[in-house]
């Protein structure tokens, strides 16, 4: 299943939906200590967001990024956001990106596409169909690429759950092949390094006896499909309890790690630097770590709640991890964590424990890099609203055959549309200034990045930055009490001057309970004596942005 919805939780989830002078490159492979968290859209809040300790991670993933929905089980390969059945929000992402680099320069951000089976209807027969299709299979590769670019990213992931037959496992394999061919591009262009990464079952990896689990999970992934990939994440946080040689006494058992380790290992050839192993903040029952506060007693024993980790469960396995010389540990998923600034006890963070105890074991990683010689070194790039307009400064410290930079600029983060050229130094070694001023604008929120051109017309672009042009407060979207055994009370705060907000109610799969039109300032809308026990889904939608939140019911 996806790093994403625990096993437990799987049957009730089903969201609906390159150059003329040669450059050598010296790749350093400082491959462990990785600490990965995975951030989903459709738990993004404005609280999520600023609570993620970001400085204790290596990498944050964005979880998730798909490919359009058309005809049942086919795309034309463009990326699907922005609409309240999409994984993926172009202003939560925004703000995730910019939270993230600023708490944490160093951090490595990376877009995920991919799902569980079925949460995202028919993901898994889109993935085929594009990598079936050749020239379907360039574009939606090309708009990743792109997307990585636009957004200063630096990895892809897919989390394809599962490639379950003979077709689906050369379409998974021609996927991965023309995304190394265009990563390995791109780090030529830009002189940078980038990753693919994959999560794959950690449950079951008999691949042979098929003792453990469903063989989909291992069977349909080639030898040569991994041979493309950085780096595997497996994701041992979803292990059966049932009979031997299965009868873990939970999802996260310590055995299931070693395991899914030995056993990838032996049907594969995969280094162990390759491989990071899973850990969920969860519990058997998918009760979030955080769900019902701070509890030392949780955070101190081996497991709580019947199967969950606590922070001797974590430290064990990343001990585990650094003595068989694996990369390191991935984490599903970041908001289940207990939300909060500091170090243990205080906090009790599963993110701090794991930090801390990574720190003191085993070191700090170092990221790989590419050494070569890049046209421009762009040492910053800054932004700010002044009376004139939005004024965009940057500053290289050396170029070599620069022509131009392009400035761009997008209103909604996605598509973006040339306003201005400032001509480069051409050869330079010394630290030059440039400015731009946007005088036309008249949005309040604008993203900008730079396009910069050689002189033999090979181009890069630079990291995308945000301007905000008046005040703006934020639209939030709260529920309480939730989880809700009657009713509880829909909160929304953020809507402002003409504007008005739709809110949409669902269950998870697709049934809409409520389609209210929410007017201007704060409003509250009370949502649960005519739903079901279940898990449903609050769906804040303006112009600008789409805001989701969960809301579950008990008995």
């Amino acid at each position: 299943m996806k790093p994403g919805i625990p096993l437990v939780k799987k049957s009730l989830f089903r969201i609906i939906y390159l150059p003329a002078i040669l450059l050598l490159f010296v790749i350093e492979f400082a491959q462990a200590q990785r600490i990965i968290g995975y951030f989903p859209n459709y738990n993004y809040s404005m609280a999520n967001a600023s609570g993620i300790q970001y400085a204790k991670l290596t990498h944050l993933y964005y979880f998730s990024l798909n490919p359009t929905r058309s005809v049942s089980g086919q795309t034309t390969g463009s990326l699907w956001y922005n609409d309240p059945y999409s994984w993926f929000t172009t202003a939560n992402f925004n703000d995730v990106n910019s939270k993230a680099h600023t708490a944490n320069p160093n951090i490595k951000l990376f877009i995920v596409t991919g799902g569980s089976p079925g949460s995202d209807s028919d993901l898994s027969t889109r993935l085929q169909y594009i990598g079936s299709t050749p020239s379907v299979l360039n574009t939606f590769c090309n708009n990743i690429i792109n997307f990585i670019v636009a957004n200063n990213l630096d990895g892809w992931d897919l989390d394809w759950e599962f490639p379950d037959n003979a077709a689906a496992r050369t379409a998974h394999q021609n996927l991965l092949a023309k995304m190394r061919f265009k990563i390995d591009s791109l780090k030529t262009a830009s002189c940078r390094y980038y990753e693919i990464t994959a999560a794959v079952g950690g449950g079951y990896t008999d691949r042979l006896t098929h003792t453990c689990w469903n063989p989909a999970h291992t069977d349909y992934i080639t030898q040569t499909a991994i041979n493309y990939l950085d780096q595997i994440n497996l994701m041992t946080y979803d292990g059966d309890i049932g009979a031997a040689p299965c009868s873990f006494s939970s999802h996260q058992h310590y055995d299931l790690v070693t395991k899914a380790f030995t056993d990838w290992r032996s049907d594969y050839t995969i280094p162990a630097s390759k491989i990071n192993i899973g850990v969920g903040f969860y519990d058997n029952s998918g009760n979030d770590f955080n769900s019902i506060g701070n509890v030392s007693t949780r955070y101190n024993n081996a497991t709580y709640w019947n199967g969950g980790s606590g922070c001797a469960n974590m430290q064990a396995k990343i001990s585990y991890i650094h003595a068989q010389g694996g990369s390191g540990t991935m984490i599903w998923e970041l908001t289940q964590d207990n939300l909060c600034a500091g170090t243990t006890p205080a906090c009790y963070s599963l993110l701090d424990c794991m930090y801390q105890y990574t720190q003191s074991t085993w070191g700090t990683w170092v990221a790989p890099t590419v050494s070569c010689t890049a046209p421009v070194d762009l040492v910053s790039f800054t932004g700010i609203a002044v009376n004139e307009g939005n004024e965009l400064s940057w500053s290289t410290a050396s170029e070599s055959n620069n022509d131009r930079f392009e400035i761009e600029k997008s209103i909604d983060g996605s598509t973006y549309t040339k306003i201005g050229t400032v001509a480069g130094a051409g050869n330079s070694s010394s630290l030059i200034n440039y400015r731009f001023l946007d005088a036309f604008n008249n949005t309040e929120k604008s993203y900008y990045r730079l396009h910069q051109f050689d002189a033999d017309g090979k181009s890069t672009y630079s990291k995308t930055i945000v301007i905000f042009s008046t005040a703006k407060q934020e639209l939030t979207l709260q529920a309480s009490p939730n989880p809700f055994k009657d009713q509880c009370a829909i909160t929304i705060s953020g809507i402002k001057g003409d504007d008005t907000a739709q809110l949409i109610i669902y269950d998870l799969i697709g049934n809409v309970y409520a389609n209210e039109i929410m007017e201007v300032g704060n409003g509250s809308y009370e949502i649960g004596k005519n739903l079901s026990t279940g898990i449903y889904v609050c769906a804040l939608k303006t112009q600008e942005k789409t805001t989701h939140l969960r809301i579950v019911k008990t008995k």
